[in-house]
């Protein structure tokens, strides 16, 4: 071993690269054969004997199969005298994942029925057969199958059989992740990669860089894959009566853009006269107890329907895709397109946040990070769920917020005293006009979100204002006037936008919804409890834990103890990411002293970011509610810092007490990965799980074997 070792230790870096990851591959093989299909290996034929249960001397059969009722979803198999260690169930019957469990009667409970094991299946598609682990103590006496979701339709038993001989079956996917992961974890120890630190200018980091890069973009194209079975990119455009559908509520952007292309700014919806009798038209009950019909979640102002949706996906995604194809992009691929696009601007703002406060970042924390804050910032989660429109504004936002994040660090990076070369101008000049335009689109996608950029920036933005080595020419002509520009001619359009709708230049619609109830009547006033509610909702509140994939669920537990109504949904906490923790090393990092004054924006940043958040929460909390969406407003402005934080203060230094940080460290950003992944398979629209079940049952049992 010690002669292979430094032979292998003489072959070059890349070999010795190659050789490991071949070594990965062929552990993960051994790990798949050897741990998850063990049972092959233990199957006993003769203790525990193959048998198939005679489905024809049941009530029901068709000749065929063994009909479940939706009003009787339960068989029972009576008189059995076999010992056994499996049931396969082959099904057949509606598509979609049905979940059910098995109960059965032995020698060491003869009488009374005891469950003994749960299953997923999909009747309907390919993962319509399901093999369940079984011990019993003895023979088997009775068997009961029961599906525990309510049926609408019957379900067919094709076969049930005890024992039946398992195949040695590879998962090609488990297989696959696990080579990848061991190969990770081998560079990583054998290179040292945690040592070392980042250098932008050397080519074998910026590989790594764009090969996690990569990585995000990867699993935003397996969201897309996973969202529909059918994975359509296009639709037609709708016609005049798909349009005013009531089922057309789920893409708003749609209906805009018809309008837009009528020449008009209002929705062309059938408006119920009706609306315009009631009392109060912004009452759901009194339009239920009347009977009124109309359009949910629009606005409704002077007899007519508006959206009150941000327009920023329909000019990045929705034009172009009409302009170039003449047909519209379905919900799923439009979020697929602004998810790449805030990928990419996700990982510019964190180098941009590097070369701004941390020039000195451990390599292997930066490449787990970056994963991590794309996934820590529920964005993996919003475009799984973005076949309900509401998450489009919100993907378009967290995309925009990091644009202006980039770009703003990189203009103030571009401020030095000497006037420099007209390169230099130009570059700077070009920035600040990039951010505002950013700062414009942001407000196009998500307003109430313009206040985190403003948190980040006023303190950089000022500081090259009153920079008195800067001349008036840097500080007024390059630096002001390019970022002004923008932003006033977007703010002026934005609110002659909302004036010719609704009378009001600050006013986008959201008062005028037809929705759960009369948001007029939502406002703003300090309260310790409502102040409370909100760290503990949008922060501190937990994931509902359970022992089967995708092992975490948003919870929906409602509380009533506001005083009046608040919209309450499905919720969890940003602290539920454990990279968001990295948000209390401010309170060590304001403790320190700097001998610089350049060093203070490290204090200064992040203190008034952490003021616009809570800000923000409250602001939303009072004015919306308690809903997963409204905590995304504030998860990448969160994410973010506490990564950056993290990233300037924790190092694999000498110590131990610093390595053992760094792990903990490093480990809250892996477990931050792995939840924001698993939201794609729990989240409000859950769309994996009925669109794709075929796809989520095989994710789920990489899990389950």
């Amino acid at each position: 071993m010690k002669k292979l070792m430094q032979q292998f230790r003489r072959v070059s870096r890349s070999a010795q690269a190659l050789i490991l990851i071949l070594a990965a591959a062929a552990l993960a093989l051994v790990l798949e054969i050897g741990v998850f299909h063990i049972s092959f290996f233990t199957q006993d034929q003769e203790r525990y004997p193959q048998t198939e249960i005679d489905l024809s001397s049941m009530g029901g059969w068709n000749r065929e199969a063994l009909p479940l009722l939706p009003e009787n979803p339960t068989v029972s198999f009576d008189n059995l005298s076999v010992p056994a260690r499996s049931v396969t169930i082959r099904t057949a019957g509606p598509s979609g994942v049905l979940s059910g469990n098995v109960g059965i009667c032995d020698e060491a409970s003869a009488y009374k029925t005891v469950g003994a094991g749960s299953f997923q299946v999909n009747p309907g598609g390919a993962e319509n057969t399901v093999t369940v682990r079984l011990q019993s103590h003895g023979t088997l006496s009775r068997l009961r199958v029961t599906f525990t979701d309510a049926l609408t339709e019957p379900v067919f038993l094709l076969s049930v059989t005890l024992n039946e001989r398992q195949p040695l079956a590879v998962n090609g996917l488990r297989l696959l992740l696990m080579a990848f992961s061991l190969s990770a974890l081998f560079l990583i120890v054998h290179f040292r990669i945690y040592r070392r630190e980042y250098q932008f200018g050397r080519l074998s980091y910026r590989l790594m860089n764009l090969g996690v890069l990569l990585l995000c973009l990867l699993i935003c194209g397996g969201t897309f894959y996973a969202q529909n079975a059918d994975h359509s990119l296009l639709r037609p455009y709708p016609t005049l009566e798909e349009i005013r559908s009531p089922e057309m509520v789920v893409d708003a952007y749609m209906q805009q853009l018809d309008a837009f292309e009528k020449g008009q700014i209002e929705l062309d919806l059938d408006v119920n006269p009706q609306l315009a009798t009631l009392n109060n038209p912004y009452d759901t009950g009194e339009r239920d107890k009347k009977e009124v019909a109309y359009h949910w979640d629009r606005a409704y102002y002077n007899g007519k329907y508006y959206s009150y949706f941000g327009l920023a996906p329909l000019f990045m995604v929705y034009y172009p895709v009409f302009w170039l194809t003449g047909m519209l992009p379905t919900t799923a691929f439009a979020g697929l397109l602004l998810s790449v696009f805030a990928v990419v601007m996700i990982f510019a703002a964190v180098h941009a946040l590097i070369r701004l406060f941390t020039p000195r970042a451990n390599l292997l924390l930066l490449l787990a990070g970056e994963l991590a804050v794309v996934c820590g910032s529920f964005l993996y989660l919003m475009q799984a769920s973005s076949s309900s429109f509401y998450y489009l504004p919100l993907i378009a936002a967290a995309g925009w917020l990091a644009a202006f994040t980039a770009l703003a660090s990189l203009a103030f990076l571009a401020c030095r005293p000497a006037a420099g070369p007209v390169s230099h101008i130009r570059k700077r000049v070009l920035l600040f006009f990039l951010c505002g335009v950013s700062l414009v689109m942001l407000v196009l996608s998500r307003p109430n979100m313009a206040l985190l950029a403003a948190a980040f920036a006023a303190p950089l933005f000022l500081r090259i204002l009153i920079d008195k080595s800067l001349s008036w020419r840097q500080r007024l002509l390059e630096s002001a006037c390019p970022f002004l520009i923008p932003v006033l001619v977007g703010a002026a359009a934005v609110m002659y936008y909302n004036y010719i709708r609704f009378g009001s230049a600050f006013e986008f619609g959201t008062a005028y919804q037809l929705t759960e109830s009369d948001i007029r009547f939502n406002s703003l006033s300090f309260s310790p409890h409502h102040f409370g509610s909100m760290l503990y909702h949008y922060f501190a509140e937990s994931f509902v834990y359970t022992e089967f994939f995708p092992f975490l669920r948003f919870t929906t537990e409602k509380c009533v103890d506001f005083g009046n109504y608040l919209y309450q949904e499905y919720s969890a906490g940003l602290l539920q990411m454990p990279l968001n923790f990295g948000f209390f090393l401010l309170v060590p990092l304001l403790a320190t002293r700097f001998r610089e004054k350049k060093d203070s924006r490290k204090k200064l940043v992040p203190a008034c970011l952490l003021v616009g958040i809570l800000i923000l929460g409250y602001l939303d909390f009072m004015l919306g509610g308690i809903h997963i969406r409204y905590v995304c407003d504030l998860s990448l402005a969160l994410s973010l810092c506490s990564f950056i934080m993290a990233l300037d203060l924790i190092h694999f230094d000498g110590t131990r007490s610093a390595r053992f940080l760094y792990v903990i460290v490093l480990c809250a950003f892996l477990v931050t990965v792995l939840r924001g992944l698993l939201l794609i398979f729990s989240n409000e629209t859950n769309d994996v799980l009925l669109n794709n079940p075929d796809f989520y049952l095989k994710i789920s049992r990489m899990f389950c074997e």
